[in-house]
């Protein structure tokens, strides 16, 4: 089970407003990518704890060396999502906790947006962001509604599709709310949870019987029930590359769903007959199924290329020189700076472009990628030090990541 948060610190011998928690597993690209956007400027009024589950990639020793000023748990074992939250909220300051995952990119102004936010909106227990795949692709799940089992019917079997926008048959994602319309819900991702501390320490904290997967669904519900308001704010905009702190292979499909069954199991099985929970754990079981077979057949998709790509490239850049220097590595075609692009052509499709980290503030990052990513059939992150890109396929299919020589 989940262990006691302590309660709130003193603001007055307190600077930290915002303790960002962030736990990683093999996953140090992203890692990276995730803290130099949030180290893009000095925030005196923010700390940073890493709990790393035991990873294999380095993760611990480049921490170490890259990232002396944040605070760094190295567990032994890989102790789950929920525990591993749970330590760095022990030993965190803020009077606000940011729950986020390693493989996320947000804006420079990130913490002021937060504290203007939560300060303004004094019954907020939880918030949640806007958040976008790699691609500029709304993701559903930054706002939801308790996934009840009627909901959950609705979602798998389709009818949340036909009705997009009601409240009743799409709950699920919540889809009578706008996405850009700040608003109450009764679910959060845990990939960017905002909490705050009074209601952490009345609710408890992370649910430890979750290995991985629910236990955010089931803190934001506490948080909820206990009289706490849950907000969506989609003027904190953020890209989520979705999947990548976690091996999409069947058994962390198969952790999912069993992570689902003891969710119903906690909130909805002693209101069940016998022939409901059998029908949800056969329902469960099936998308086991159905999921297993569709990440075994995701990441037979696409093949690397060898690299330079013989096609022309836009770059999304502060210092075109440098960016020009990486993009030579990676197409033998023309390279052109973005600002070249004619007007006409803005909203037309665009093969390729280049999206320069080391000199793009990241909020420009952002509005590019909500802008103009849909528009881009290949759009390449190239990492702070240009010595490393990522492709973002899609949601489904696992980032491709090329270190550059």
């Amino acid at each position: 089970m989940f262990n006691a948060i302590p309660s709130n610190t003193d603001e007055i011998d307190n600077p930290i407003k915002v303790s960002v928690v962030i736990v990683s597993y093999n996953c140090l690209d992203f890692l990276r990518l995730c803290l130099n956007s949030l180290l893009w400027k000095n925030h005196n009024n923010m700390e940073l704890i890493v709990v790393d589950n035991n990873s294999s990639d380095g993760t611990v020793s480049v921490l170490k060396d890259e990232f002396p000023e944040l605070r760094l748990i190295a567990n032994d074992y890989n102790a789950g999502f929920g525990k591993a939250c749970n330590q760095g909220i022990k030993i965190a300051g803020g009077h606000y906790l940011l729950m986020l995952n390693p493989d996320t990119f947000v804006p420079e102004d990130l913490t002021s947006k937060i504290i203007s936010f939560m300060d303004k909106h004094e019954r907020c227990g939880a918030m949640g962001a806007y958040m976008m795949d790699a691609k500029g692709n709304f993701l559903p799940e930054s706002k939801r509604g308790m996934p009840t089992p009627f909901r959950s019917f609705c979602r798998f079997s389709g009818l949340s599709a036909l009705f997009p926008s009601s409240a009743y048959f799409a709950g699920y994602y919540a889809g009578n709310i706008p996405k850009d319309k700040v608003a109450e819900v009764e679910i959060l991702s845990g990939a960017f949870m905002v909490l705050r501390r009074d209601a952490l320490a009345e609710t408890g904290g992370f649910d430890e019987d979750f290995f991985m997967y629910g236990e955010d669904i089931d803190l934001s519900w506490r948080i909820h029930k206990a009289g706490w308001l849950t907000y969506y704010n989609p003027d904190i905009r953020i890209v989520h590359f979705k999947g990548e702190s976690g091996d999409k292979d069947p058994a962390y499909v198969k952790v999912f769903y069993e992570a689902m069954q003891i969710f119903y199991r906690k909130h909805f099985g002693q209101h069940q007959n016998k022939f409901a929970r059998f029908f949800i754990k056969s329902v469960i079981r099936l998308m086991t199924v159905l999921s297993s077979l569709k990440s075994k057949l995701s990441r037979r998709k696409g093949r690397d290329e060898e690299y330079p790509v013989s096609e022309d490239s836009y770059i999304f850049s502060e210092d075109y020189v440098a960016a020009e220097h990486a993009g030579k590595l990676l197409f033998s075609g023309k390279l052109l700076p973005w600002s070249d692009l004619e007007p006409q052509r803005l909203n037309e499709p665009l093969r390729n472009c280049i999206l320069d980290i080391s000199s793009c503030l990241p909020s420009k990052i952002l509005d590019f990628v909500r802008i103009k990513g849909f528009f881009c059939k290949r759009l390449f992150w190239l990492a702070k030090g240009r010595r490393c890109v990522f492709l973002p396929l899609n949601s489904s299919v696992r980032t491709r990541i090329t270190t550059l020589d």
